[in-house]
């Protein structure tokens, strides 16, 4: 689009799939709550380092990172089609707010020009590699953006069309790069910035795997909450128990509990994501030796000799809940277990290789 006209024929989307960039999945670049946060956040694990600077609205809040996700999708949906695209795209408001489930009254547009704004102010500094560049930066979430408004029937103003330029950061990684994933459209309907921050790092590290571990307070760190570590324990452990997140459990591991896969210190708590439905070939391999005969009505169990193998393989994790695990997959699959050790082992490296100890 050039000059002062916009075009009519908008993108929209109906029933495409809803993308979102994955390194916005991994960092805590928005605000969860809906109260303007006015104060600079921090975020510094060591390896990447991120300052987010409020504008006059405050930060941008993961509701108004919705606009994100949808130009995301509006995107992809046009490279898997074959059609050009620029970072400058068009659609209506009316089609946004409908895919996120918002309502279509006069209140729902005023919230949603002031997402527009705060995406724009918001300045995000830091060093994050993109289309084969690393690169120390600062930047807003989009460039510019514009509303054209036409006159109803009833000879009130609505808002017809949007228009946004997104950073180039964001466009080479979405475009070039190609880190996207696919998300649940009901993310669009959960009411908690929390909740809808633990789905992100779901789907972000679990994906279609069986699990995915992560001490408490690296957890409290990635989600970037203003609250205590005792007040995030504690919210996180009522959404546990009320709504949860879609696609995915979410479990809280005291310390001292046997059922963590790794070799903790005594007082770490641990938090377990899990797909309760991962998909077949995802996760764990099958192991099959067609070589050995089956030996019938013997029990099921690797021999003290493979779990001594494996915890000198695997020193940092906890051999007996590999076991468990090994056992009770083996039977939910009903495999034929030909050499029981050989097996073992093999499922634990296939483990230790797709659960990294936690950072």
């Amino acid at each position: 689009m050039t000059g002062k006209q916009v075009d009519l024929f908008l993108d929209q989307l109906v029933d495409a799939p809803i993308k979102d960039e994955q390194r916005l999945m991994e960092f805590p670049f928005f605000s969860l709550q809906k109260r303007p946060r006015e104060e600079q956040f921090v975020y510094d694990d060591g390896r990447v380092k991120i300052e987010i600077n409020p504008g006059a609205k405050g930060i941008a809040t993961i509701w108004d990172k919705d606009i994100l996700i949808y130009l995301a999708s509006l995107l992809n949906e046009r490279l898997e089609s074959g059609q050009p695209v620029n970072r400058t795209i068009a659609f209506p408001a009316y089609d946004f707010l409908k895919v996120t489930g918002r309502g279509t009254g006069k209140r729902a547009y005023e919230l949603f020009l002031d997402s527009l704004f705060r995406l724009r102010s918001t300045t995000i500094t830091t060093t994050i590699e993109s289309g084969g560049h690393k690169e120390r930066r600062g930047f807003g979430w989009i460039e510019t953006w514009r509303v054209v408004e036409r006159t109803n029937a009833n000879g009130e103003k609505v808002m017809a069309a949007v228009e946004v330029t997104l950073n180039d950061w964001m466009f080479r990684s979405i475009v070039q790069d190609r880190r996207v994933l696919t998300i649940n459209r009901e993310y669009f309907r959960l009411t908690q910035g929390l909740q809808r921050r633990l789905y992100e790092l779901a789907r972000k590290h679990v994906g279609r795997q069986p699990e995915w571990w992560i001490s408490l307070d690296r957890l409290y760190e990635k989600c970037g909450v203003r609250d205590t570590t005792r007040k995030f324990k504690y919210r996180l452990s009522k959404i546990i128990e009320g709504p949860g997140i879609p696609d995915y459990n979410i479990e809280l591991l005291e310390k001292g509990t046997d059922r963590v896969p790794f070799n903790v210190k005594p007082n770490t708590v641990m938090v377990r994501f899990s797909n309760p439905a991962p998909e077949i070939g995802q996760g764990t391999q099958e192991f099959h030796d067609s070589t050995v005969p089956v030996v019938p009505n013997q029990p099921l169990k690797a021999s003290g000799d493979a779990r001594h193998e494996a915890h000198l393989r695997f020193p940092d994790y906890n051999i007996d809940y590999l076991h468990e695990r090994w056992l009770t997959w083996s039977r939910k699959k009903n495999l034929e277990v030909r050499a029981p050790d050989r097996a073992f082992l093999s499922f634990c490296e296939t483990y230790v290789r797709k659960n990294p100890l936690p950072d």
